[in-house]
């Protein structure tokens, strides 16, 4: 019976189904409300679902917004909208949500490269992924399903090709990001590096596929928009690298961390600034010579140039204050990827560096895993002030021009024609 257990537990794919289904649970108990209440998310109603309500499914799936196609979003309200009746469409866009935020975990369980193969590995990734990245503002909602497509794209580049189902679903997943968002853009010149270093059929594929999926969002859908910054120096980028990507994932939330926030967010405090460049430039300085010494560790590197890539583009191209990028709630979609990828990448150092080494990436593993802990249940969205949206439907459906107040902060509303119902 013991052995049997046993085999059970060591088995690759039962591991899959239950760190898969332990993940989703966390991610669900974090905000009960989303499913007493049900919730649709900022734009998720004001511009997808309306679209997807007054619009014929052809024209509201390749329509355009803020500059590009978000091909994911389009689908995923439509799907909802024709497919229950009105009063249920959230759990609809909250599931596929759900879906799509387990997508990085996906890849990452059912691989078979050797630095994920044992037990132990497996579980450190669900773990950081659960509760390091600053993941709430991208939680169970639709909106934002891009940046975990952009995040499983940068995972699908490191890892080994397939000749089995999952070729395929990678090849889904490369073109549908890049009809979804504008990352993908950036991470072509790494897979056409990647391409070339491993000479492989299956990795040309995949450049290709992101390549295409790139010349349609950028020929018939990108154009460039006014109410995004546009503004980049390096001294922002170092500042929002070392405070969000290192402190708070070792240190939390807490007085301390707030503090410092909040004095990087007062731009009249240059000295805090110059401070943390210079840590965040020591920082990147040791990672390097992880790559020089240990050459079996210089693969994970495409994780930190992905991170630092996709980060100092989101800045770039950020919509609001760059000042904002200091406050731990805001601009979390802006903020989660380079966190996942950073950790990932010192996962990848505990399988490859010296045995020293390995020891202290899986004590800062631990600590990171402990710290999130904490971080993963101190902020949560809540229904206090709004009408249940069941209730709504029910308004709505007696007085066809009432106002849906939708999740996300004051000013979020939403109307819908009622011969559409």
């Amino acid at each position: 019976m013991i052995s049997k257990l046993s085999n059970i537990i060591k088995n690759h794919n039962y591991q899959t189904l239950f760190l898969l289904f332990f993940s989703a649970f966390f991610i669900c108990i974090r905000e009960p409300d989303v499913f007493i209440y049900s919730r649709l998310w900022t734009e998720e109603g004001v511009v997808f679902l309306h679209n997807a309500w007054v619009m014929p499914p052809l024209k509201a799936l390749f329509y355009s917004y803020a500059g590009y196609l978000n091909f994911a979003t389009n689908g995923a309200t439509l799907v909802a909208r024709w497919s229950v009746p009105l009063l249920y469409v959230p759990y609809v866009t909250t599931i596929i949500g759900l879906l799509f935020q387990l997508l990085p975990l996906f890849l990452l369980l059912t691989t078979k490269d050797e630095w994920l193969n044992s037990t132990r590995a497996r579980v450190f990734a669900t773990l950081l992924l659960l509760l390091v990245p600053d993941s709430l503002e991208t939680s169970l909602q639709s909106l934002h399903i891009q940046f975990y497509l952009s995040l499983s794209v940068c995972i699908i580049m490191i890892l080994n090709t397939d000749k089995t189902y999952l070729r395929w679903i990678k090849l889904i997943i490369l073109i549908v990001s890049a009809i979804s968002g504008l990352m993908a853009f950036l991470l072509l010149p790494l897979y056409g590096l990647k391409m070339l270093i491993d000479r492989k059929w299956l990795r040309t594929e995949q450049f290709f596929t992101l390549f295409i999926g790139c010349i349609i969002q950028y020929s018939f859908f990108y154009e460039k928009i006014s109410t995004r910054s546009y503004h980049f120096h390096i001294q922002d980028f170092l500042g929002i690298l070392f405070s969000r990507d290192i402190i708070i994932p070792f240190f939390g939330y807490n007085h301390l961390t707030d503090l410092y926030l909040h004095q990087l967010q007062n731009q009249n405090a240059h000295h805090f600034l110059m401070l943390s460049c210079i840590l965040c430039i020591i920082t990147l300085g040791y990672i390097l010579f992880c790559f020089y010494k240990y050459p079996p560790s210089r693969l994970s590197i495409f994780f930190l140039l992905s991170a630092l890539i996709l980060l100092a583009t989101s800045i770039f191209g950020a919509l609001g204050d760059l000042t904002w990028f200091y406050i731990g709630h805001v601009n979390q979609r802006y903020i989660f990827i380079s966190q996942s990828l950073l950790c990932l990448m010192l996962l990848y150092f505990s399988y490859t560096l010296s045995n020293k080494g390995k020891v202290v990436c899986n004590v800062l593993i631990i600590w990171l895993i402990f710290v999130g802990f904490f971080n993963f249940f101190s902020m949560t969205y809540t229904n206090e002030h709004l009408t249940p949206w069941r209730t709504q439907v029910h308004l709505w459906q007696g007085k066809p021009d009432y106002v849906f107040q939708l999740w996300g902060g004051d000013g979020w509303k939403m109307t819908l024609p009622p011969n559409n119902n």
